[in-house]
């Protein structure tokens, strides 16, 4: 969660190749997640091919919910399909009665039955729409009006939001540019006519933020960039870019055994954060002499609870470009609570997502 942000005055100096930020150092500070509070929506593919994927996923569905119970995670559960199309009056709409599981019978002393009725809402069947709007479904289920009406207080206001595809098809979200009598056919052959994807992640960002404190994170179990050994699955390459955005967990829906998928879900969605996004682009690599920085740059600098933390792939951070965001690796992760600090020297806006070609 993002505490605060101090700016600097920046100015702009023109020179021959463009301009340069004036070396005006940026500091800015988040909280890993103090609260256990997370809102899971499951986006589940409901097309003709998914119906071994969607048993898979509710086999393993014991190993998800574990590691929320033994987080002692106040949780709100959903579930809805990919299927976006004109014709399903309830696109985005959360599958069951009642419309969201909660982890309230912990705490209540009742028998809990939310692991036997998640596990039916994973099976959602197989007659679906072929054209998966995974990212505009799950963008409807979390906005107006449906968080006023079907949807109502399935997203709290300080929970952390945590989004769950499960696709063996590439994202088709338009918002309507195909028009009403597209196949399945036209997400790819007309592909440019899409949603960008950074649309998409900020509509997301903005839902969220209307309804108070804390973040949007993406996971996915999608189709992976070489499909070669997985006969029906497609490159899911705009669902992974939102997922590299929104800084989740990434998994190959061609697996055989979705059990340590479901784990690392489960330990993603406790709300322990490893991406934080930055504001502002941030000055790297400085001692390059190709990047014509002035050698008073320094590369970002970042401490947890005051102890600094090395640039390091493995145990410390690193440094993401395309995305402006810190990354903490392994034994580095900051623990729930604890405070970040990041100070860099600003290098312009945050890059713009790398292409996927579709509509801008």
């Amino acid at each position: 969660m993002r505490l605060s942000v101090a700016l600097l005055p920046l100015a702009l100096v023109a020179c021959d190749t463009g301009y340069n930020i004036n070396r005006v150092p940026l500091t800015e500070e988040f909280d890993q997640a103090p609260s256990n509070k997370v809102d899971i929506l499951w986006v589940i593919d409901d097309s003709t091919s998914m119906t071994e994927e969607q048993a898979s996923v509710k086999a393993a569905g014991v190993d998800f919910l574990e590691q929320l119970e033994t987080a002692d995670m106040d949780f709100h559960l959903g579930v809805i399909t990919t299927d976006g199309d004109s014709t399903n009056t309830k696109a985005g709409v959360l599958l069951g009665t009642p419309a969201y599981l909660t982890s309230e019978c912990r705490t209540a002393g009742t028998v809990c039955t939310y692991a036997d009725q998640l596990a039916e809402r994973f099976e959602p069947g197989t007659g679906g729409s072929d054209q998966e709007k995974g990212l505009e479904v799950a963008l409807s289920a979390v906005s107006k009006p449906l968080t006023e009406t079907f949807n109502e207080g399935f997203v709290r206001d300080d929970a952390l939001l945590m989004i769950i595809q499960l696709t063996d098809e590439n994202d088709c979200s338009d918002s309507g540019r195909l028009g009403p009598t597209a196949t399945g056919e036209d997400c790819y052959n007309r592909y440019g006519e899409l949603t960008p994807v950074g649309d998409l992640v900020a509509g997301l960002r903005d839902a969220k933020a209307q309804t108070g404190t804390g973040e949007v994170v993406m996971s996915g179990i999608i189709g992976p960039e070489a499909t070669a050994n997985c006969q029906f699955a497609v490159n899911g390459k705009r669902y992974r870019e939102a997922i590299k955005m929104l800084g989740g967990v990434e998994a190959d829906i061609c697996l055989a055994d979705y059990s340590p998928v479901m784990q690392s879900l489960g330990l993603a969605a406790t709300g322990i954060m490893t991406n934080f996004q930055l504001s502002h682009a941030a000055a790297y690599n400085v001692d390059d002499a190709e990047t014509e920085r002035d050698e008073s740059e320094g590369n970002p600098e970042v401490t947890v609870d005051g102890t600094a933390i090395k640039e390091d792939a493995t145990n410390g951070w690193t440094y993401l470009e395309d995305y402006a965001q810190i990354q903490f690796n392994g034994e580095s992760v900051p623990a729930r609570g604890a405070h970040i600090v990041v100070t860099y020297y600003s290098a312009g806006p945050v890059p713009e997502p790398p292409s996927d070609g579709s509509a801008s």
